[in-house]
Parts: structure tokens; C-alpha cells; sequence
């Protein structure tokens, strides 16, 4: 099917990609108002993001406008009728939590209960972030001091940031931006990744899963590429200029930030819960509680 069999409802295209057995399930509309193109995209059943982009003459928006649509034709999405597809339905993962056994060897400065199991955290220079599995974020100051409380339509798993954003992974397949001071919904998992951990560089989304899997999605929600690690329980992602990090049970692999390869692969001593990164090393936080220093460059243990 061409572009120009895509346009439909005058100056709007509605174009929908739903594939069986938990594929992708996302819509993508493009309307064009003289120099203005505005688009509109998200999983079916909501209402999704939308971006405005403005064009010094209409020839040149009706150009931009048609290039968009016939780069979703390729991918698979085909015209639909808004509505005639339902939204398909969040399979929430049950995760349980127990207290650490783990002998405390540093003094405990505070302490704040959140009222539920509590899986996303994020500590900055600034602030404390953390968010519970009953979609309470709260944001405290280093002293403990409740600042804002944010209500989320589901649980919390993970709480990332990038640059001046703070973002919530939620069970209902949702990333909410917590950056302002009403929360929203800046990206829509598809319904087949069961969403474990979470870190956002540069505007492209990094989702590691139950399965092992990485999936990396950019800031139109479009998949860029996606790889299955030899492990299952992927609890780290951190990415850079140059790799995507992902832990899970049989160790660390990194992968090139374009998703041309495997740069390396290394076993940690157990498997991976928890991981960081600094400018040349990344942390990961295994089960038989050790904390394992690799190298970006070619994935040795330094510590």
C-alpha cells in the first residue's frame, strides 16, 4: 500500500499497527492545518502524545506529513477507523519483596515508610524519589522531609531521570514524566514487554524485562531495536553515548547504542538486581550480595 493510499479523512491519516498474541497494539495519526503538522501516536484505547512541528509553506508541511506516513506503512501500520479496536488489557507481574537479612555496618540517618512494597528508587545531589506498588511517588529531601506526593494509576517499579526529567515505570505499561507538577504519561510500553527496569539517555528509552529481553524505544514510541540476553530477570539497563548495560540473572552483556551488536558479555558472582554507571565503569548488585565494578570498555571486573 502506498502513502497516498493512506490518506484518508481529508487533511488527517489514522493508521493503526495490532498484531496477534501481544504484539504491538499502537495507532499513529497525522494531521496537517496549512504550515502546521501535527501528530498524534500511542497504544490503541488512549490518547496518547502528541507533537506539533511548523513548516515555512504548505507544500513543505504536506511533503513532511507524507514522508511520516508512508515510514509507518513500511513498518506494517495500515488505515483503521478510530475506536473499531479496543485497548487491550495490562497483565500485572506479582513481585515479592522481604526485609534485607544483611547486617547494617553504616549508621541509619532516617528512615520514611511508604504504606507499600516499594520498588523504584532514585537518590540525586538533591532529592530522594521513591515509589510504591500502590502508585504513591514521593519526593524527599536528603534530610528525609517530604517535598511533593504524586498519585500514579498503578504500581510503581522503577524511578529514572534524565537531565532535568524524573520518570516512573508503572504496571499499566505506562513511563509518566513527574517533571511538572501534574503527571503524565510520556511513553506507552507495548503490552508484551513486562517491564523490569528502566533508563532513559538522550530521549530513547531503555526497557529491560522478566524474560531477559532489552527493547529500545525512542521519543515517537517507535521500536528501534531489541535483543534476548542469555538470562532471565533483567533488573539493570544503563545506557550512554556508546552501549546499553543489561543485567540480568547470567551476568552483564552490552550491547552498541545503535543495536549493530554485542560488545561484550560477562558472568557476575550471582545474578544481577540492581545496577549504576559512572563515565567508565558500571555496578552491578548481585544476589549473593556483592557489588561487581566492570569496565564500559571491554566489560572486565575491576573490583
Amino acid at each position: 500500500m502506498s502513502a497516498a493510499q493512506a490518506r484518508q479523512s481529508g487533511n488527517t491519516t489514522y493508521l493503526e499497527l495490532s498484531q496477534e498474541s501481544g504484539g504491538a497494539h499502537k495507532f499513529y495519526e497525522v494531521t496537517v492545518e496549512g504550515t502546521t503538522v501535527s501528530v498524534r501516536y500511542g497504544r490503541i484505547g488512549v490518547d496518547g502524545q502528541r507533537q506539533t512541528s511548523a513548516f515555512p509553506t504548505v507544500e513543505k508541511a504536506n511533503t513532511a506529513a507524507a514522508k511520516k506516513i508512508a515510514e509507518k506503512v513500511r513498518k506494517g501500520y495500515a488505515p483503521a477507523v478510530q475506536g473499531q479496536r479496543a485497548a487491550r488489557p495490562v497483565t500485572h507481574r506479582q513481585v515479592t519483596s522481604a526485609p534485607s537479612t544483611a547486617r547494617a555496618t553504616a549508621p541509619v540517618l532516617w528512615r520514611f515508610r511508604t504504606g507499600a512494597s516499594a520498588f523504584g528508587i532514585h537518590v540525586d545531589e538533591e532529592r530522594c524519589w521513591v515509589g510504591n506498588q500502590h502508585g504513591s511517588v514521593y519526593n524527599l529531601s536528603h534530610d528525609g522531609e517530604v517535598l511533593a506526593h504524586y498519585s500514579l494509576p498503578d504500581g510503581v517499579k522503577c524511578l529514572v531521570a534524565d537531565d532535568f526529567w524524573i520518570y516512573a515505570g508503572c504496571d499499566d505499561g505506562r513511563v509518566y514524566d513527574l517533571s511538572s507538577k501534574v503527571p503524565f504519561a510520556a511513553y506507552e510500553i507495548a503490552a508484551e514487554v513486562d517491564i523490569f527496569w528502566l533508563d532513559i539517555h538522550a530521549g530513547v528509552l531503555n526497557v529491560s524485562d522478566r524474560n531477559g529481553g532489552l527493547t529500545v524505544i525512542d521519543h515517537e514510541d517507535e521500536l528501534q531495536w531489541s535483543r534476548n540476553s542469555s538470562g532471565d530477570n533483567a533488573w539493570m539497563v544503563r545506557a550512554d553515548d556508546h552501549a546499553v548495560y543489561h543485567g540480568h540473572s547470567r551476568g552483564v552483556t552490552a550491547y552498541a547504542a545503535d543495536g549493530a551488536g554485542q560488545l561484550w558479555h560477562t558472568a557476575t558472582n550471582g545474578n544481577v538486581l540492581f545496577g549504576w554507571q559512572e563515565e567508565n565503569a558500571v555496578y552491578a548488585g548481585t544476589g549473593r550480595r556483592v557489588v561487581q565494578r566492570l569496565a564500559k570498555s571491554d566489560g572486565r571486573i575491576e573490583a
